[in-house]
């Protein structure tokens, strides 16, 4: 469900929620940018192999490129459902004099009650 969300939301975030994209950027922008780093470019590589590489790689680099996709799904999944954590519950942060958020603890942003209920779900 966290990759699924995940693609609609990312785009909700430039269409339909700016201003609080704006208010937010600091804490949402890099949870987004870790779930890029850590999950989607292991998936875009490894997707590849395992769509077309049927008969093109060995069985064992075959299964080796799902078992990585599975894998980058799983982080990906970690991290969006962390943003979605953080917009239902938020904590973890404090408001600038500019009306803007500031991360304050991590920990907090990324493991909030919320989000580990969902994770567990």
């Amino acid at each position: 469900m966290g990759v699924v969300s995940g693609v609609v939301m990312s785009y909700q975030f430039g269409t339909n929620w700016a201003v609080f994209s704006d208010k937010a950027g600091n804490v949402l922008g890099p949870l987004l940018a870790y779930e890029v780093l850590t999950a989607f470019f292991l998936e875009a590589s490894f997707l590849g192999i395992m769509l077309f590489g049927w008969g093109r790689v060995s069985k064992r680099m075959h299964f080796a490129s799902t078992a990585i996709v599975a894998i980058g799904t799983l982080i990906s999944g970690f991290w969006i459902l962390a943003a979605n954590s953080f917009m239902q519950t938020p904590q973890g942060f404090m408001m600038g004099a500019d009306g803007l958020l500031y991360p304050t603890n991590w920990l907090e942003i990324i493991f909030s009650l919320h989000s580990l209920t969902a994770m567990l779900i």
